[in-house]
């Protein structure tokens, strides 16, 4: 020590530094962390906000995201590297449809114009429309009635969102796979 009870001498930290353990992380946190960030865990931050877009039970909610992970799920391809999952909404969306869209990366959902507001909320990944504006997991987006976009998918990461719509108009080159 110096004169003043504040400062530590160098010299003694270093021998502290030495001397104790390095502290590492408790047993499985690494685990637990990867399941909470890529696991079925890994919608719970925007459950709340899910179960009010959906307008479902928290269950109900639970249920359908994780859809995302479920490889039997009943996924429905749209384009390449395009899939969506319908399912009902609650009685507040009314005529409105509930459902997922997944994009691989450097993928799109097909160009179309908006018959009635639509909501989404991203859930992973990061998308980009034709504007250039970016948005990523957490970001709430509403495109009013009548209005027309794409959206891409950018990054390596699959682009995973949440959507109520009334119903959409595909405009460009696009075909229905049915």
């Amino acid at each position: 020590m110096t004169g003043h009870d504040d400062e530590f001498d160098p010299a003694v930290l270093e021998v502290l530094s030495r001397a104790l353990p390095a502290a590492g992380p408790p047993m499985g946190l690494r685990e637990r962390l990867l399941q909470r960030i890529t696991g079925r865990d890994r919608f719970l931050p925007f459950l709340d906000r899910l179960v009010a877009l959906f307008d479902l039970p928290e269950s109900e909610t639970q249920r359908e995201i994780n859809a995302v992970l479920d490889p039997g799920a009943d996924w429905e391809f749209m384009v390449p590297g395009c899939s969506f999952r319908d399912f009902d909404g609650g009685p507040a969306i009314g005529e409105a449809h509930a459902g997922l869209v997944r994009l691989q990366p450097g993928s799109s959902f097909p160009n179309h114009r908006h018959v009635g507001e639509e909501r989404v909320l991203m859930l992973a990944g990061r998308v980009v429309d034709e504007q250039g504006t970016e948005y990523r997991a957490g970001d709430f987006i509403v495109m009013a009635d009548g209005t027309q976009h794409e959206l891409r998918a950018i990054g390596d990461q699959e682009a995973v969102y949440a959507a109520v719509v009334v119903a959409i108009e595909f405009t460009g080159d696009y075909e229905s796979p049915e």
